[in-house]
């Protein structure tokens, strides 16, 4: 079974189909129901630094070998596992001198992230969504953690949009008129319809940030195509889930594909993805390219973790500066491309992550109001 689905298990976000899989690998064994007991004990608890799925690959390596025989010797390899792999972190370069002493100033507790977002509405009034707040009008309702748009409208007498802003340090979930599911990740503007048109494309546009989209099948709309625009690029889509990353200070604009099939437009290039693949745009050369990706790394944000998998220390700080909402500057220029795999939980606090990057004794780092200097 796809270890995901014991995270979205965990974040009540399993589609009816998953839950049927889930609940069928639950009930096979004591074996399965031991490990995600384990595992979502460790998950509530926020460890420091997690690498579950690392984890889950070898522990069903060895159910499968054991499974016609003990399953009391494949339950003590599960506890085993989840002890050592719940503080896992590794480095490619990590060097043999003595731990850097810290430097770390604190002037303000860092903060972080939550659902927060700022809806702008069609006559250019906006209204603050957070936690703890409702919202609702006759289009559209919020509780402060989603925002859902009323299906039976009447589309052909509605223009408006709306525009909905997550700020650094925030994160919101948004269900559209058609049923479309979006999770919006923290800096992302996206602007839509207050209610798709009938027998017309589904258009919408992420203007910046990054969005994972689960799309209303085009087959329960008459078979409109589903389209997002956003800085020269256009996706067409038929009913699938992917993943979207244009933020405006990194050099590529990713799309990654999960399931389904889309059509990725950049000018006169056009490439269709399969599940597993990812889309780049250059955006100074404006060239398109396809490869194979780990789907985990690059969706993770949406199930509260952040995934790095071989990443540079300079796109892990990119990550981090946009969900705790600090700026970063890198005093020792040589250590950006410095390279780090690990599983963290999204509501620790960032002096936490900042300290296990820290203890590979690659880097240092110093905290001064919002700015983050790594040395």
């Amino acid at each position: 079974m796809d270890f995901k689905l014991i995270i979205k298990k965990i974040n009540n976000t399993l589609t009816a189909e998953e839950s049927k899989i889930f609940e069928a690998w639950h009930n096979e064994s004591e074996v399965h129901r031991n490990y995600f007991d384990r595992v979502k004990n460790n998950y509530s608890k926020g460890a420091d630094i997690v690498d579950v799925k690392k984890g889950w690959t070898n522990v069903s390596a060895k159910i499968k070998e054991k499974r016609y025989s003990s399953y009391k010797y494949a339950a003590a390899i599960v506890l085993l596992f989840s002890t050592i792999l719940t503080w896992y972190w590794n480095t490619e370069n990590i060097r043999t001198t003595p731990p850097i002493k810290s430097t770390v100033i604190h002037k303000k507790q860092d903060h972080i992230g939550s659902d927060k977002a700022t809806l702008t509405l069609e006559d250019g009034s906006e209204v603050l969504l957070e936690r703890g707040k409702s919202f609702e009008t006759n289009k559209a309702s919020s509780n402060g953690e989603q925002l859902v748009y009323n299906k039976n409208r009447s589309p052909e007498k509605i223009t408006g949009k709306n525009t909905l802003t997550i700020p650094r340090g925030g994160q919101f979930f948004l269900i559209l008129n058609d049923g479309t599911k979006v999770w919006v990740n923290s800096g992302t503007q996206i602007k839509y319809p207050v209610a798709f048109a009938a027998n017309k494309p589904r258009e919408i546009e992420l203007v910046h940030g990054e969005a994972y989209f689960d799309v209303s099948p085009s087959t329960e709309h008459n078979g409109s195509h589903f389209i997002i625009k956003t800085e020269g690029q256009k996706i067409e889509v038929l009913g699938t889930e992917f993943n979207i990353k244009a933020y405006d200070d990194d050099d590529h604009i990713s799309t990654t594909l999960v399931e389904g099939k889309v059509l990725v437009k950049n000018g006169h290039d056009s490439k269709n993805l399969t599940p597993g693949h990812q889309s780049k745009i250059d955006r100074s050369t404006n060239k398109l390219v396809v490869s194979a990706v780990d789907v985990y790394n690059e969706i993770s944000w949406k199930d509260g973790l952040f995934s790095f998998k071989n990443q540079s220390l300079e796109d892990i700080m990119k990550v981090l500066s946009r969900w705790y909402d600090v700026d970063v500057a890198f005093e020792n220029k040589s250590i950006k491309k410095l390279t780090f795999n690990g599983i963290f939980r999204k509501n620790l606090k960032l002096d936490q992550i900042l300290k296990i990057i820290q203890n590979t004794n690659e880097v240092n780092y110093e905290i001064k109001g919002k700015t983050i200097t790594m040395k």
